[in-house]
């Protein structure tokens, strides 16, 4: 059945569990059916049955069958546009393992010369450098091509050619507005997604190979000859000699090249042909409607003034990055960061139209959408806007409460109130045209102004252009980090041996002069704890300190431990929190939700306050406080701390890049796309001595586990503070002592979800808990262990949702929920099959960042809960060998489990 064209590994699975084993059996398969598939709907089991039987049919036939599937609006074959003579037919070569970030080496492409004769470019990147010149050629001469046929369409085979022009733009920071209006004038067109919800074809797999019989297309380059010519040609491109590609080799991929071009121009009018016929027997289908976006060949007034500021900053700049002094990379960045919120907010509204223009069907696999709702029941709002309550299908979704929900074709349904990953339930606020409607797909869109932040980098670019980045002056903390100096202090130099690093930290925090300090806090180092002393130094100095993160949650928690330093100290001192929400005030702590309030009180009697960089990045509030403290800083932009850094005369950056990472949308030029922590390591794993603190000791970690996460993350400089080693589990289960242990659990084809291992982690807390296990704490304190001390952590939802329908009450979470977080146990179940069957790449199930979070939750013992393949990734470049090697690395440290089964 593997060879069903659309079958999913967990689809085979059921299907076989049910006896039904091969693809004929399937093709026979009654519908509708009469059982109700455990994971999935129904109609997606019919659709493969579907597909099964056709692909028999034309087995049995010796060719290539089709069939029409029923018109549905907006999709199919309503999404043709109307030929135009101007037309292009587009197809990139490109191989993702150059360098960092792939290199499309061939921009090829179809078109109509002026005597309507087919003409065919193939633009040949041997590096980076030609790759900009073939993008920027292509883009010009589509914007041209424009004038004179306005109604010109882009066609392609699939997804990839748009998602890799967004890249490419903003790589090189160039073509940005071009590029942004031929996506917002839709128009591209994906013959894929027509196909898909056009016609049902007897092939294997829906790729325009396989699909060139139905239009009778011969190739002139047989694909059987380019492949060792494709393979030779990577392996020179990856290995830093494009130059090297011989021309008959070049020539052979211009020739496949083409052939994929023509192919896709043959499949349009193909699908043309069908359209006709259809229209000819009675169907109604529509052409999509122009788009109401225009093409704009000019900048807007913002743009124009980026623009000049930018020809103005990186004058004199060389473009090699390794010829340039840290003052002209420093400009060269800060040139390039004056569009970052731009480019930010293209990727979002490009990602809203992406996500318009895609089925239920689709939706249930994006995290930004639900699929396969099921209405509940009202549970409250009023007649006009009232909350209704669905039931949640099973998928990996990252959708959280009070984010604005769209149905399919982008019009706006409710808001999300609440969401149960335990219950599997979402309760939506509706609006009044939406109150009776109940859609089986939604999706995620909001959009979170940031022009503020975006007018304070103008202001810094401005006062750069003026002045240059060195001196005295305004702006000197942002000027400092752009060139990642070394913190300047008034008074003496950074920490000195044998100087405990809390008293380190505090001194240099008073002693900053407008300038940059950044401490990095490993997983349980006190990063909190110290960043409170710190601050309680400096309000005992009289300063008056900010505080700023990318959630309210984060900077409340820094304020929280200040109040507590506070009282632990005997030196009372007054903060206020700027909120969007007011709450009630309390000892040492009051809130506001009025930026005048806020700043009123900052100038009286508050020496601390809190707020996002929202406020900090206004005007009025410049020159604020003495210093500013950025929370999470390995998770806030440096445009944003940038942005920020206004407010103050220095800054303190508190965060470890090690953990969970810049969470970022837009495609960016290399060095702007980084957080202010990672900018200031650069090559680094860990702060140098003489480029800030680095907090060495954990108050966490078992010596056994922390020997794992500082080998790994940490360049063997975390360690365990004295009397961690006492903790330990004791119990007569399987899970006894302290350290890292390794539950095998075999499965295929498991993606987001895996039942194999909910019901091994479920056999395992049972376990736990039934034995009356204990655990010892630093301090030889022995307490019982309840369903409290036991985090479970998963990569993805669809698999918490399978955890927590097993284990009721259990904590189970995704990575970033537990950031922060700790237990004497945590299991950390990694769902997926093998490195193949990762749904969103290896960058994602592999990444250090976050096998380093997982496991330093864990006081006592972290058990990794994965099947055996996950262990033998077959990596193609050294990346993924890097990324493969730390779950390597922790096999070989852990013991393993007995292996043990359902009674």
């Amino acid at each position: 059945m593997s060879l069903v064209a659309g079958i999913s590994k967990s689809q085979i699975g059921e299907l076989e569990r049910r006896g039904v084993g091969t693809t004929a059996a399937l093709a026979a398969m009654p519908i509708p059916m009469k059982w109700k598939p455990d994971r999935g709907a129904a109609k997606s089991f019919e659709k493969v049955r579907e597909q099964a039987r056709i692909q028999v049919e034309g087995r049995d036939a010796g060719k290539t069958l089709y069939e029409t599937l029923p018109p549905v609006e907006g999709f199919g074959l309503s999404r043709l546009p109307a030929p135009s003579p101007g037309d292009i037919f587009f197809d990139f070569e490109g191989d993702p393992f150059v360098d960092n970030g792939g290199l499309e080496f061939l921009f090829g492409y179809v078109f109509a010369d002026e005597d309507c004769a087919d003409r065919y470019v193939g633009d040949w990147a041997s590096n980076r450098q030609e790759e900009r010149e073939a993008f920027e050629r292509f883009v010009d001469f589509v914007i041209e091509r424009l004038k004179k046929h306005p109604d010109l369409h882009i066609y392609r085979f699939a997804p990839y050619e748009p998602a890799a022009l967004k890249r490419l733009m903003g790589r090189y920071a160039t073509r940005e507005n071009e590029v942004d209006d031929l996506l917002r004038a839709e128009i591209f067109v994906d013959l894929y997604s027509v196909v898909r919800h056009a016609v049902r074809a007897s092939v294997e797999s829906y790729s325009i190979k396989k699909l060139e019989p139905l239009y009778a297309f011969t190739r002139s380059v047989p694909l059987d000859e380019v492949g060792a010519t494709m393979a030779r040609t990577q392996a020179r491109l990856e290995m830093a000699d494009g130059g090297g590609v011989p021309e008959e080799d070049k020539a052979a991929i211009r020739g496949y090249n083409k052939d994929d071009c023509a192919s896709t121009k043959a499949l349009r009018n193909w699908l043309e042909e069908v359209r006709a016929d259809l229209i000819a027997g009675g169907a109604q289908i529509e052409r999509p409607a122009p788009s109401e976006a225009a093409i704009v060949a000019e900048l807007d007034d913002r743009q124009k003034k980026i623009a000049a500021l930018v020809v103005r900053l990186t004058e004199g700049v060389p473009d090699d990055v390794a010829e340039r002094s840290a003052e002209q990379q420093g400009r060269w960045l800060l040139a390039h960061m004056l569009d970052w919120h731009g480019r930010e907010k293209k990727s979002v509204w490009w990602e809203y139209f992406r996500l318009r223009d895609l089925s239920a069907e689709d939706l249930l696999h994006e995290r930004d959408g639900l699929a396969d709702l099921e209405f509940l029941e009202p549970c409250g709002g009023t007649a006009k806007a009232p909350v209704h309550r669905y039931r949640l299908a099973l998928q990996d979704t990252d959708i959280r409460a009070d984010d604005e929900l769209r149905s399919i074709g982008g019009e706006k349904f409710g808001r999300v109130v609440a969401i149960s990953l335990d219950n599997r339930t979402i309760d939506i606020k509706k609006r009044g045209d939406t109150a009776g409607l109940h859609p089986e797909a939604v999706f995620a869109h909001s959009f979170v102004d940031t022009q503020v932040l975006a007018d304070s980098l103008m202001r810094i670019g401005e006062y750069v252009a003026d002045h240059g980045l060195q001196g005295d002056g305004d702006h000197r903390a942002a000027r400092d980090l752009l060139m990642a100096l070394v913190p300047r202090l008034s008074n003496g130099g950074l920490q000195v041996d044998g100087e405990p690093v809390v008293a380190a930290a505090t001194r240099i925090a008073v002693d900053l002069d407008e300038s940059v300090f950044p401490v990095q806090g490993p997983p349980g180092a006190g990063k909190t704890f110290a960043g409170a002393r710190m601050i309680l130094a400096l309000a005992r100095e009289g300063r008056t300190i900010g505080i700023t993160a990318n959630s309210h949650k984060v900077i409340r928690h820094l304020l929280d431990e200040v109040g507590k330093a506070s009282r632990e100290q005997g030196f009372a001192v007054e903060c206020i929190q700027k909120l969007s929400d007011k709450e009630d005030d309390r000892p040492g702590l009051r809130f506001t939700t009025e930026n005048g309030a806020f700043l009123d009180s900052l100038n009286s009697d508050c020496r601390v306050g809190g707020a996002t960089a929202w406020f900090w990045a206004r005007p009025d509030a410049a020159e604020n406080v003495d210093v500013l403290f950025v929370d999470e800083a390995a998770q806030m932009s440096l445009a944003n701390v940038l942005a920020v850094s206004q407010a103050a005369r220095s800054v303190v950056l508190l965060g470890d890049p090690r953990q969970l990472e810049l969470p970022i949308q837009g495609s960016h030029p290399d060095g702007v796309d980084v957080s202010a922590l990672d900018h200031i390591l650069g090559t680094h794993a860990i702060l140098p001595p003489e480029r800030g603190l680095f907090l060495p000791e954990t108050w966490r970690l078992h010596p056994n586990i922390c020997a794992f996460n500082s080998e790994l993350f940490y360049e063997e400089r975390l360690r365990s503070c004295a009397g961690l080693e006492k903790q330990e589990i004791r119990s007569k289960s399987r899970v006894s002592g302290a350290g890292l242990r390794y539950l095998r659990v075999e499965h295929d084809g498991n993606q987001n979800s895996s039942k194999e291992q909910a019901e091994a982690v479920r056999l395992l807390v049972s376990e736990i808990l039934d034995a009356d296990s204990t655990w010892i704490d630093l301090k030889g304190v022995e307490r019982l262990i309840g369903l409290d001390d036991i985090l479970i952590v998963a990569p993805y939802n669809a698999q918490v949702f399978q955890v927590q329908e097993l284990i009721p009450g259990a904590h189970v979470g995704t990575v970033d929920k537990f950031q922060g977080q700790e237990a004497p146990i945590v299991i950390y179940s990694m769902t997926t099959s093998s490195h193949s069957d990762a749904p969103r790449g290896m960058e994602f199930l592999y990444s250090a960042n976050r096998l380093n979070v997982a496991t330093s939750r864990a006081r006592c013992i972290c058990i990794i809960v994965a099947s055996p393949r996950l262990f033998d990734a077959e990596c193609r470049t050294p990346r993924q060998v890097q990324l493969a090697n730390g779950f390597c690395r922790y096999l070989e440290m852990a013991t393993k489990l007995q292996e043990r089964s359902t009674p």
